[in-house]
């Protein structure tokens, strides 16, 4: 992390003696597939005896300008223990703005889609609608808004990072995540997350 954050911030380097000047390589992301892998955290609603916030990870595809696709989550039952619980995103993302700060390119999307909350070990397939006793999923519609910076580190590479927050509707959210004293939050479910990474 540290490294991309030094490649981002790090002027080219001029020689001869000529003043150093800031190289800004950018490749038009319209021009054909981007593909986006993101690192950070999240914070949201977790199972019992769980902190706020925990390691999340994002992978995103752009096929044509202005329109990704986004899956988020922190791999419990696939990269990670099966017993973490998990709060995944599945969503399209759209940028409503685009603009230019510096060597930065700067984006604010809108995204919808669904999100699903998991304790302890995955089950195949999503559980939209309310949950039963002892469920350990659930699903539901969600909606969200990100900003996103992208700065260029190569011709075909550049760093991005992004801040999302939202709100997902989940209807089983209660049961999946109640501890066994209490009931778990409401069916509103708000979320926040921030990531960095590369593209290409």
């Amino acid at each position: 992390m540290l490294f991309l954050l030094a490649l981002l911030a790090g002027p080219a380097h001029a020689g001869d003696g000529a003043a150093a000047t800031t190289a800004v390589l950018r490749r038009p992301v319209a021009s054909h597939p981007v593909f986006e892998l993101r690192a950070g955290v999240d914070a949201r609603p977790g199972g019992p005896g769980e902190g706020p916030a925990r390691p999340y990870l994002c992978g995103e595809l752009t096929p044509v300008a202005r329109v990704g696709i986004e899956a988020c989550g922190n791999g419990a039952g696939v990269l990670q223990d099966q017993q973490l619980s998990d709060f995944a995103h599945f969503r399209a993302r759209v940028t409503a703005v685009q603009k230019q700060v510096g060597r930065w390119d700067v984006d604010v999307l809108a995204g919808v889609g669904w999100a699903e909350v998991q304790r302890g070990q995955d089950a195949a397939g999503f559980r939209f609608g309310v949950a039963e006793a002892g469920a350990v999923e659930a699903a539901g519609a969600e909606a969200s808004a990100s900003v996103k910076g992208r700065a260029w580190i190569h011709d075909r590479v550049y760093g991005t990072v992004d801040l999302n927050v939202g709100t997902a509707v989940i209807p089983g959210a209660p049961e999946v995540l109640a501890s066994p004293r209490a009931t778990g939050p409401g069916p509103v479910v708000p979320f926040g997350s921030i990531t960095a990474g590369v593209g290409f």
